[in-house]
């Protein structure tokens, strides 16, 4: 609740129950206009002016006092306006709505004029009543006041508990944030951007084109029981609105830089005993940003918006080879552009155009160089995205509003690795120094085309607000290889060792003598692949008011995938908002819901380059067939005739059985499944929302989630199960994989057709498969949580925001994670059931701002963690099968569960001060100085999980892996000056 000045009688601003007809990027007022006695006034005038843009809108109130203003842009403030002959005219000014949303407004008109306050109620930091859903709301106040590492807007989900860091499940090189949320996977939010969708559907790690801080007008980031308008995602929505121009011109420019001496070092290590090119000694950042936006021409209703974003940053990675000592600086450039338009057609008509370009790339991705790995092998990784969107919305009629939005990304490339030493690989092993490296082969190029449309009818029909629509994307995705690149087929030659110089054993003399070589490598195979995807949804959602206190959240989804077989996918979502003594002060809410998620359309790379006819690796010695006659005669042409092709590992596709038959008895399989299906969560939510104080609000929620159906690789022509003989080292115990090999029920039935012996059997008489994974829905989790939440307004002058989650997540298979085989393949189910790998029990976040005398503005972010569970391992292979198991140790006579081990917590606090300048009347200059883990707490996330093969745990049990894949950044400052007018 806030007071705000009028020139008005009285005009009250509240949130009784209302709902309207918007989309996630537009915003509902409505609400009742009455005289001084609280009897309704018909035909009374109420209008809206945007005070950014100058759209007006304006209606009339009915037969019942009452009147809505759907489809409103949420850029801006707007100036409301009541009005009726006879009354004084009720004015209130800057009122502020979020996207998604809805304000109900009373207006109360008086026979004479008088300056009075009003009460607001409802608004973005208030009490909502008008859905279920739990979040965070933030506005470019609080975007722009938030400390975050490279200005990445991804890291804004961070304020509120429910979100958690995911940076120990893969793809640090994005240089974005990824985080999991509800027990849901890393790939699993669903990113909203001025009404459509925000997502690459090829590999679902962050938004599609990534946005500019400068750019964004507001964030909405919801955790549950969203409305059935989303689908796609069994995690979180982040609803991003940009910003428009207006109708005067402003502008900034912004210099950024993080120096690399006052920051502080990683913790674990040093620059002559680094491991890999994750562990970096330092760190620079220079970045410069700017927006401008205004009339396109003076007399002219279109307004623009451009920003754009240029970052360098560059990170040493300590090289400790002996050949080549010293820093290897991998360098980050990234480009940021962004223009919107927008156009007033008339007073029922409005529509914008977006055009948002990233493209950046790391000359060294996830530290491909550094420690051993000299500057030879590095590559560097490339991505380009370009997104061009279209939005028009129009007032059908005072109770309907069309909302289009139709747009076309371009990913070019998606992902591209580029060795720099393009050809074939040279490794050299030479006594007493160290292994030289040189060339590789090892590259990849894969494009994403996506074409999407988005449309929305939003009808007022008396006590029930419906909106009805339908999203369609269709993804056009592949291309050559995978992630970080596969196949050598440029070859790769190991040399003896060498113990003559270092120059010696470098010189080309002795790189082209092939007496020199050891054995030739070289992979064969298509590596290529393309998927033609559709993704599309169907949605109603109802919410009906029983009464001024009940609302009735009614809504229902279906949800389609052509990549995947499952054609059933209904999501039905249901919830209801009380409000408990009907004063708009304490509300509860409750929600179910279905929740369907997309199986990403990367996963065709693992059926293409690991099926039958993918990629396989053939190595051979001197005088064996296949090695080259000399070096240059490398690479082979073909696969040499007359070789026996490898013992392979395949990873097949579920339900190509006709297909695979060609190749191998499918029938042999155990679990192999017919279909691929999408998973879904069962998600139900019970929450308390309580309004303190004035512009205070504290929520309590309950939330649960039941997935089922997530996908797991497995292997299923898995070997008998190897129970481990009693004694004493029970743990060193372990079974040949020709042993192994020979239990598989493919083997066995091969054998049985061939008459041959298995354990006595030679290469040749062999069959061509060893273990045999596909995708199987046989995962499932459990996830609870309590989630407490207090927000707290000072008007202009600040924020607070304190937010803690309790929670557990229990899985038999964490969802997009790495290294997710069993110890048993054969028991995949509750002996697999245990913590997630992200199952981080509390966590508590406190952030905010607020302005102190002489214009000093401080504040920040502070975390405090628990810490994150790890899995315990052997450290060998005991059952034998090498492709497909993560083998456990026994512990105290039984097999140890999964992620049992326990890391330490993890706490750091990003403090800020920024002063603003008056330079000239409408020129000011902003200086601002932040740090990143100002207390330097070594913050791990990754931890050893080798108990080995004795009948203790090692010292090194539990130690931190350390690198940037491993640990949060240690200390780090940035500084910045910005000039806007």
């Amino acid at each position: 609740m806030r007071k705000l000045s009028i020139l008005a009688p009285a005009f009250v601003i509240c949130s009784t129950l209302s709902i309207g007809a918007q989309t996630p990027d537009t915003a509902t007022l409505s609400g009742q206009v009455q005289d001084s006695t609280h009897a309704a006034v018909v035909h009374a005038s109420v209008s809206v002016t945007n005070q950014l843009t100058g759209l007006e809108r304006t209606t009339q109130t009915d037969d019942k006092g009452e009147f809505r203003l759907s489809g409103l842009p949420v850029a801006g403030s707007y100036v409301v306006q009541g009005s009726k002959e006879g009354f004084a005219a009720a004015i209130l000014k800057s009122v502020t709505l979020a996207g998604g949303s809805s304000a109900q407004v009373t207006i109360v008109l008086n026979v004479s004029a008088a300056n009075e306050s009003i009460t607001v109620e409802g608004s973005a930091a208030d009490v909502r009543m008008d859905e279920p859903q739990l979040g965070d709301f933030l506005d470019a106040l609080e975007i722009d006041s938030t400390p975050l590492l490279n200005r990445r807007i991804t890291f804004l989900p961070l304020l509120n508990a429910a979100n958690r860091p995911a940076i120990n499940q893969g793809d640090i090189f994005m240089n974005q944030d990824l985080f999991t949320t509800n027990g849901a996977g890393r790939r699993q939010t669903w990113f909203e951007i001025d009404g459509t969708n925000g997502n690459d559907s090829w590999g679902r790690q962050t938004i599609f084109t990534n946005i500019p801080k400068d750019a964004v007008e507001t964030m909405t980031v919801l955790t549950n029981a969203f409305s059935a308008e989303y689908g796609a995602s069994t995690g979180s929505v982040v609803n991003i609105v940009t910003k428009s121009g207006g109708d005067k011109l402003h502008g900034d420019l912004l210099e950024l830089y993080r120096p690399s001496g006052p920051e502080a070092e990683l913790s674990g290590f040093n620059s002559s005993n680094a491991t890999s090119g994750n562990q970096i000694t330092n760190d620079s950042l220079a970045q410069t940003a700017g927006s401008i936006s205004g009339k396109l021409l003076k007399n002219d209703p279109t307004h623009f918006f451009l920003a754009g974003e240029i970052s360098q940053q560059n990170r040493a990675s300590p090289v400790t080879s002996p050949l080549a000592p010293g820093n290897f600086i991998g360098h980050y450039r990234d480009l940021l552009l962004f223009l919107r338009l927008d156009r007033q057609f008339s007073a029922k008509n409005n529509a914008f155009f977006r055009e948002s370009d990233d493209g950046f790339y790391d000359t060294n991705p996830n530290g491909i160089v550094g420690g051993s790995s000299l500057a030879t092998v590095a590559r560097t990784f490339r991505r380009r995205t370009y997104t061009t969107e279209f939005g028009d919305t129009a007032i059908l009629s005072p109770h309907t509003v069309n909302s289009l939005r139709a747009q076309f990304q371009l990913a070019s490339p998606i992902t591209e690795f580029d060795p720099v030493v393009y050809g074939t690989q040279f490794v050299v092993p030479i006594a007493g120094a160290a292994t030289f490296t040189s060339g590789t082969s090892q590259s990849a190029l894969l494009m994403n085309r996506q074409y999407g449309v988005d449309e929305t009818v939003a009808m007022s029909l008396g006590a029930h607000q419906l909106r009805i629509g339908g999203t369609w994307t269709f993804a056009h995705t592949g291309g050559n290889s995978k992630e970080f690149g596969g196949p050598i087929y440029l070859g790769k030659f190991t040399y003896n060792t060498c113990s003559m110089t270092v120059a010696q054993c470098e010189s080309s003399s002795y790189l082209n003598n092939i007496a020199n070589v050891a054995n030739y490598q070289q992979s064969y195979g298509n590596a290529s692949y393309t998927v033609n995807d559709n993704l599309f949804g169907i949605f109603a959602q109802d919410d009906y008011s029983l009464s001024k206190r009940v609302v009735l959240n009614l809504g229902l989804r279906y949800e389609g995938q052509t990549f995947t077989d499952s054609r059933t996918n209904f999501a039905p979502r249901i919830g209801v908002d009380v409000d408990a003594f009907g004063n708009g002060a304490t509300v509860l809410r409750a929600g179910f819901g279905i929740y369907y998620s997309q199986i990403v359309d990367n996963e065709e790379a693992s059926y293409a380059l690991t099926g039958p006819t993918g990629v396989f690796n053939y190595t051979a010695t001197p005088g064996q067939i296949g090695f080259p006659s000399s070096i240059a005669a490398a690479p082979l042409p073909a696969f040499p005739a007359g070789a026996v092709p490898p013992l392979r590992s395949l990873y097949i596709r579920p339900g190509q059985s006709a297909y695979l038959n060609q190749f191998f008895p499918t029938s042999t399989l155990v679990g192999y499944p017919s279909e691929l299906l999408n998973p879904y969560s069962e998600q139900y939510t019970f929450s308390v929302e309580q309004r303190l104080a004035r512009n205070t609000v504290l929520s309590v929620d309950y939330v649960g989630a039941h997935t089922l159906h997530v996908v797991r690789p497995l292997d299923v022509d898995p070997p008998s199960t190897y129970i481990r003989p009693a004694g004493t080292n029970v743990n060193l115990t372990a079974r040949s994989a020709t042993v192994t090999n020979c239990t598989r029920p493919y083997w066995i039935n091969w054998f049985a057709q061939s008459g041959v012996n298995c354990l006595t059997s030679t290469a040749s008489q062999q069959p061509p498969y060893s273990t045999i994974q596909s995708d199987v829905n046989d995962g499932f989790l459990h996830y609870d949580a309590l989630d407490v939440n207090l927000r707290k307004t000072f008007g202009t002058k600040g924020v607070l925001l304190a937010s803690y989650t309790w929670s557990h997540t229990l899985d038999n298979v964490d969802p997009d994670s790495t290294s997710q085989n069993p110890n048993d393949p054969n028991q995949p189910g509750l002996a697999e059931y245990g913590n997630a790998l992200y199952d981080q029990r509390n966590r508590f976040v406190l952030s905010g701002f607020y302005t102190v005398p002489l214009k000093v503005k401080i504040g920040g972010i502070a975390t405090l963690a628990g810490g994150l569970p790890y899995n315990l391992t052997t450290g060998i292979t005991n059952s034998g099968d090498t492709g497909a198991t993560t083998d456990r140790p026994v512990i105290n006579g039984a097999i140890v569960g999964r992620n049992t081990g326990r890391g330490t917590p993890v706490y750091y606090v990003d403090p800020f001060v920024e002063r603003d300048f008056a330079i000239f009347e409408r020129v000011h200059l902003d200086l601002r100085a932040e740090a990143f883990n100002v207390l330097n707490h070594p913050n791990f996330v990754t931890f050893n999980g080798v108990y080995g093969t004795g009948t203790t745990a090692p010292a090194t049990l539990g130690s931190p892996s350390t690198g940037i894949t491993a640990q949060l950044p240690a200390r780090e400052l940035q500084f910045s000056a910005k000039v806007s007018f």
